[in-house]
């Protein structure tokens, strides 16, 4: 079972790359990195697991700048 969430983490991270949306990008490799973290705790690589934690907090920010962007952006033409 346990390999099954790494090959859908893979999946995931590859087809990730695919688009040139860089909003998709990041939440696809979001959700890769949540698999790759229950992956590496599950098969006993630590350092994989912890390195996947932290890129979840890195896209989580950067998703929130990105979405807070475009709703700043959506604001000011409004208030023209």
């Amino acid at each position: 079972m346990i390999e099954i969430v790494g090959l859908i983490a893979t999946i995931l991270v590859f087809v990730s790359f695919i688009p040139k949306n860089i909003l998709f990008i990041r939440i696809m490799n979001l959700i890769g990195s949540i698999f790759f973290v229950f992956y590496g705790f599950g098969v006993g690589a630590f350092w994989t697991g912890f390195m996947n934690a932290c890129l979840i907090a890195v896209h989580a920010y950067h998703i929130i700048k990105i979405i807070g962007g475009k709703n700043a952006r959506k604001n000011k033409l409004s208030d023209k």
